[in-house]
């Protein structure tokens, strides 16, 4: 497991008239799409409106593995509520841009 924490961070934003949101840390395991939708959910609601997601993919073997993973489990969380899009990274550079969006 990797000691690294998974930290939320809220910030004032445009002089605390919203609230910047910054979520980082690994995750040890892949949520089930049932969680994975009740987040979005709740992201999209707080926001008021879709929230993009980006994955974020370096080009590997393991990588495009990992990427399958995450396609089937947000595949499944409605359409109006996230907009996915892939940045594939390979040989330290950025090989492609977006991807899938829906």
């Amino acid at each position: 497991m990797d000691p690294t924490p998974l930290t939320l961070e809220l910030r004032p934003l445009h002089k605390g008239a919203y609230t910047q949101i910054t979520l980082k840390g690994p995750v040890a395991t892949v949520p089930q799409a049932l969680e994975v939708r009740r987040l979005m959910s709740l992201l999209w609601l707080w926001h008021g409106g879709s929230v993009d997601v980006v994955l974020y993919v370096d080009g590997t073997n393991s990588g495009a593995c990992w990427l399958e993973v995450w396609e089937d489990v947000l595949g499944r969380v409605p359409g109006h509520r996230l907009d996915m899009r892939y940045l594939i990274i390979a040989h330290d550079t950025l090989a492609a841009g977006a991807g899938h969006e829906r």
